[in-house]
């Protein structure tokens, strides 16, 4: 048995909303929303590289303050995943930044996707996150791609990483 928020019921543990008195219960993995001043206090910075992504070039994903690097090779790229582990299902997604302080950072488990088009341009799309995906400091509306550039920035919760495109020798 749980206590409910409120504090006046004692609750099943795995219930996630109170039968009592309808307060939503925050399992303690869940995404929290971060503080506003948090969320949205990056400038927005124009970013000018290019957009051309073809099969024989690397994904580069540099996280800031840390030494992690993720390259992914073109042909690799259909749809990776930015996010977190899942400690009930056990997946991992291909960026996984669970050991960076995803939980703390406020990044979700599936927060965001990097998605090769036909055409070979890479998009992001936030995948409907409390917190939000960032490119260049302009928040994403969810579910909508927007075009990813060689220098781009992004942010996912309050973990920055940069985007570099790098052609295969």
């Amino acid at each position: 048995m749980a206590r409910c928020p409120c504090g006046r019921y004692d609750i099943d543990e795995k219930a996630k909303i109170c039968p009592y008195c309808g307060e939503l219960l925050l399992h303690p993995m869940a995404t929290r929303a971060l503080e506003e001043a948090d969320a949205d206090s990056e400038d927005v910075v124009p970013r000018w590289g290019t957009a051309r992504f073809n099969s024989r070039m690397n994904l580069i994903l540099n996280l800031r303050d840390s030494n992690m690097t993720y390259v992914f090779d073109a042909n690799e790229v259909t749809e990776l995943i930015i996010g977190r582990a899942d400690p009930i299902s056990g997946e991992h997604p291909p960026v996984d930044l669970t050991e960076f302080g995803a939980v703390e950072k406020g990044v979700s488990r599936r927060h965001a996707a990097i998605i090769r088009k036909d055409g070979g341009a890479l998009h992001i799309v936030d995948k409907g996150t409390p917190n939000g995906t960032y490119l260049n400091g302009q928040r994403l509306i969810a579910h909508q791609p927007r075009i990813l550039r060689d220098g781009d920035e992004l942010r996912v919760g309050r973990l920055v990483m940069s985007v570099h495109f790098e052609r295969n020798l």
